[in-house]
């Protein structure tokens, strides 16, 4: 479920679709490495195979001597391209666009004219330009290159845009006037653009992926309520149309020390690939692909309310069907029996009362008040999660927006492998963590301020986590 390349973690994917085939294209981390692209392949976004690289850094004085660092894949005429960005601190224009091809996706040449695009700085700095992502304008009919970049024209310092390109062959690039000039970050970095349901949607990422959306691939662009797809735990995503879905693939960081609270550390494992749905009002929805809530498992599903699940407080009926809790005032907690470290757990909850307050309680630590609250607030409207200590509710640690109607059923699919929580609840929303203590501990449903119907649960070991 949360995959990463042996003796080494993850960082900026960039996914390409081809055959029938999910490539994902990814920059390593390892001690003493300098950035290469590694490549990794699955038939059904479960299993993953892992192949040689494709790109390692060039010699002392290239574009690209110290690193490859993000960009795109694209097919042309049997022939696939990639453009990535060059890193190398010591030449004028320190990060360039370079290029490479191949006939088989597996064994690339780079060009010999890298770097085939520097900064024009009529337009932007000569730092910060990077992240290529290219595709072919229907419209327009000719290619466009998306670039990270930061617009001169800006006269303070969140200067962040997305520059563009354009060929009409992927052979010569004429860079042109920005594409979108936000003044809302330092680099909008990994952008990329797609087209749903006769929309478009500008793509990058500051801090979390966000989004923008249009009525043309040249704007006016507007924001879309979330503008993030998830929390700050899934870092740069980008993704590929299979042809029938949106699909994006993100990464969740690892904290230094292996520790709540540590520094976030560029790379770690991949995060479960998204689906994109788009909706009435243009916004998109996230929710998991029915591959991995169906069949991302490696055992025989468990049913958690058959045997020894325990009424810990509140009012609680549990049967054949599902478990009700209510609270009126307080909180109802029925331990969940027989649920492994790592698991899948999936299931319909619906409230019953305006400020019920329902989710999980999470690897609660045996005969002490530790652990984590998972939790839909109905006030706020939010899903929300907190750290469960004894003096109390701090604030969340992460929440997401999340607007529900009473008696109204909604689906959740709770993850959790290793230190990674994730959850994807009303086929709407996702929200990703780090979980590192307690690193086990047993499973509660929780509801406060209401009722809440838990039903048709079904839980399903996972793997550990590597």
């Amino acid at each position: 479920m949360h995959w990463r390349p042996k003796g080494r973690f993850i960082g900026d994917m960039i996914p390409f679709f081809w055959e029938g085939r999910y490539h994902l294209f990814y920059l390593p981390r390892a001690e003493g490495q300098r950035h290469a692209w590694g490549h990794t392949v699955s038939d059904d976004l479960l299993h993953w195979e892992e192949l040689p690289d494709a790109l390692q850094a060039g010699s002392r004085g290239a574009p690209d001597a110290v690193g490859c660092w993000t960009g795109s894949v694209i097919e042309h005429q049997s022939t696939f391209h990639i453009f990535y960005t060059g890193w190398n601190p010591e030449r004028r224009h320190p990060q360039t666009i370079c290029h490479a091809v191949s006939c088989d996706l597996i064994n690339w040449e780079k060009d010999p004219d890298n770097p085939i695009l520097v900064p024009d700085e009529r337009w932007v700095e000569a730092q910060d330009f990077r992240d290529p992502f290219v595709f072919h304008h229907p419209e327009a009919d000719e290619f466009w290159m998306l670039i990270c970049a930061r617009d001169r024209r800006v006269p303070f310092l969140r200067r962040g845009c997305v520059a563009v390109a354009a060929s009409s062959d992927l052979g010569r690039w004429e860079l042109r006037e920005p594409l979108w000039s936000g003044s809302v970050c330092w680099a909008a970095e990994c952008p990329e653009l797609f087209c749903l349901d006769e929309r478009w949607y500008l793509v990058y990422s500051h801090g979390t992926t966000r989004y923008r959306v249009a009525d043309s691939p040249t704007g006016p662009w507007h924001v879309a309520l979330p503008e993030a797809f998830d929390s700050h735990f899934v870092s740069a995503a980008k993704s590929l149309n299979d042809g029938r879905r949106q699909i994006l693939f993100g990464w969740v960081p690892t904290l230094e020390g292996d520790r709540d609270g540590g520094k976030r550390i560029w790379g770690g494992h991949m995060a479960a690939p998204r689906e994109l749905v788009p909706l009435a009002d243009g916004s998109l929805a996230v929710r998991l692909p029915v591959e991995l809530a169906t069949e991302g498992d490696t055992g025989a599903a468990i049913d958690p309310l058959q045997g020894s699940c325990t009424p810990l407080c509140g009012r609680w009926k549990v049967t054949d069907e599902g478990a009700v809790g209510e609270a009126l005032e307080g909180v109802a907690v029925l331990r969940l029996s027989a649920v492994p470290r790592e698991f899948i757990l999936t299931l319909s909850v619906a409230p019953r009362g305006a400020g019920a307050e329902f989710g999980f309680l999470v690897r609660m630590a045996e005969g002490e008040d530790d652990g984590a609250k998972l939790v839909v607030e109905r006030a706020p409207n939010r899903l929300a999660l907190y750290r469960w200590v004894s003096w109390g509710d701090p604030e969340p640690m992460i929440t997401r927006p999340l607007i529900i109607r009473d008696g109204q059923p909604l689906r959740v699919h709770l993850i959790l492998q290793g230190s990674i929580l994730e959850v994807f609840a009303a086929e709407s929303v996702s929200l990703a963590a780090r979980l590192y203590h307690p690193p086990e501990g047993w499973l509660g449903l929780y509801v406060a301020n209401g009722c809440a119907e838990f039903s048709d649960l079904r839980l399903r070991p996972l793997d550990p986590l590597r």
